[in-house]
């Protein structure tokens, strides 16, 4: 995603546009240009098609945006929180508003992962799910962690009448 970022940037800045110019052809906004431009948001091959039209690039983001390889279903930083996860003999966790994941039923996971930005395709929201559900084998084990999950929720307070002015 960094490198078809720089691309981005690259022949933006050959063209002579600021991220802002160049968002007057598109369909998205400034933000989301620098959010691709620096490899933190996927560009998405209907987007890359504008993009080179608007360069007047031969469809060179298009197949870099279609050839893109697939997003590991673990990212990388994960992975070792996953395997500490899984020998833990203890557990404690805080979620301010969703249940935690290895609490999750399977229709509540896939439809968070449904709902996420930028938007995930069925195969991947499968995988996710899967691999999610596939966590809660630890709480299953001969001897499982000895948990501690608390979830926040939010209040809200309303102004109101008190009772005694209330007729």
């Amino acid at each position: 995603m960094k490198m078809v970022g720089a691309l981005v940037a690259a022949a933006r800045i050959a063209k002579g546009l600021t991220q802002r110019a160049f968002t007057q052809e598109l369909p998205i906004d400034a933000e989301t240009v620098a959010s691709i431009e620096q490899g933190r948001r996927t560009l998405m091959p209907d987007v890359a098609e504008k993009m080179d039209r608007v360069l007047g690039l031969p469809g060179l983001l298009t197949v870099a945006a279609n050839k893109m390889p697939a997003v590991d279903v673990i990212p990388p930083w994960m992975e070792e929180y996953f395997a500490s996860e899984a020998e833990a003999l203890a557990m404690c966790c805080y979620e301010a508003g969703l249940v935690p994941g290895l609490l999750q039923t399977e229709q509540y996971a896939r439809a968070l992962f449904g709902c996420r930005i930028p938007d995930m395709d069925e195969e991947k929201i499968e995988l996710q799910t899967a691999f999610r559900i596939n966590r809660q084998k630890i709480l299953h084990r001969s001897i499982p962690p000895t948990p501690s999950f608390i979830v926040g929720e939010a209040r809200t307070t309303w102004a109101a009448t008190p009772p005694s002015r209330m007729r």
